[in-house]
């Protein structure tokens, strides 16, 4: 199984003024540029929400254009700045439960799981309530081969104050205690959310983050505000290889141009 991965994509509507300066529709079309080119191969194309940037609904329809060509079928998550009811409009096949962006499926003896974490009060920080937790406890129930929990936003400290107080933090602790209850499948977790990449453990799971096409967040454990990180537009490679989940983080290699020191 191979599987494309992308995050905080934070599209705007054209002509508007542009986050931080940068254009996101022209990297994140690098980084699916790259992936056409390098992983058209991949079973899936996952992005782990903010599709958008806050309140530009409109930029939906761009991103439908932009996945047109991709030779792999796309699942969408939502995030804190996307919007249910115009993603919906503009992507009314994605599937969904019980009202949230989510939904499970198997691909390639691996259990694929999308799960809503945005919060029910419009903030900034993820929530997970009882119908969502619900939800995963029965399809976590369903199988027993590995399991890929893809989210938008982690529910681990990651050690950068402005970012740990937006994390999951409504409803972790009782996802730890369903995870614990299916323990024996192979959990793996997947967020957006930080806006760079890392990995580490959270109560015995395996996590990673990924970074994103857009502007990262900087590595800065002392500020409670978040600073931009000059970085290229990345995407994730995630593959099951001999009984393991490796995750690779790509460059996108449209971007500028590498020097190599010997």
């Amino acid at each position: 199984m191979k599987i494309a991965w992308l995050s905080d994509l934070h599209l705007v509507v054209p002509g508007s003024d542009l986050p931080r300066g940068v254009d996101p529709a022209h990297r994140a079309q690098l980084c699916l540029d790259d992936i056409r080119a390098r992983h058209a191969d991949a079973d899936r194309l996952i992005i782990t929400g903010d599709l958008i940037q806050l309140r530009h609904t409109g930029a939906y329809g761009l991103l439908k254009e932009l996945l047109e060509d991709m030779p792999m079928p796309a699942k969408l998550l939502v995030g804190n700045h996307d919007d249910r009811a115009a993603f919906f409009e503009v992507f009314p096949h994605m599937p969904h439960e019980l009202g949230y962006v989510q939904s499970s499926e198997v691909v390639d003896g691996h259990q694929l799981i999308y799960l809503d974490t945005v919060a029910d009060d419009g903030k900034h920080h993820g929530q997970l309530d009882s119908v969502r937790l619900q939800w995963l406890d029965k399809v976590l129930s369903q199988c027993d081969c590995p399991a890929l929990l893809f989210m938008h936003h982690p529910p681990a400290m990651v050690g950068i104050p402005a970012l740990d107080k937006m994390r999951l933090n409504v409803g972790d602790q009782a996802l730890n205690e369903i995870l614990q209850r299916h323990k024996h499948r192979s959990i793996h977790l997947f967020c957006g959310h930080v806006h760079r990449s890392l990995s580490g453990t959270w109560g015995g799971f395996p996590y990673a983050v990924m970074t994103t096409p857009h502007v990262g967040f900087a590595l800065d454990m002392q500020q409670h505000k978040l600073l931009p990180a000059d970085e290229a537009p990345g995407y994730g490679v995630i593959q099951s290889l001999d009984n393991s989940i490796v995750v690779h983080t790509q460059v996108s290699s449209g971007f500028g141009s590498s020097v190599f020191v010997r």
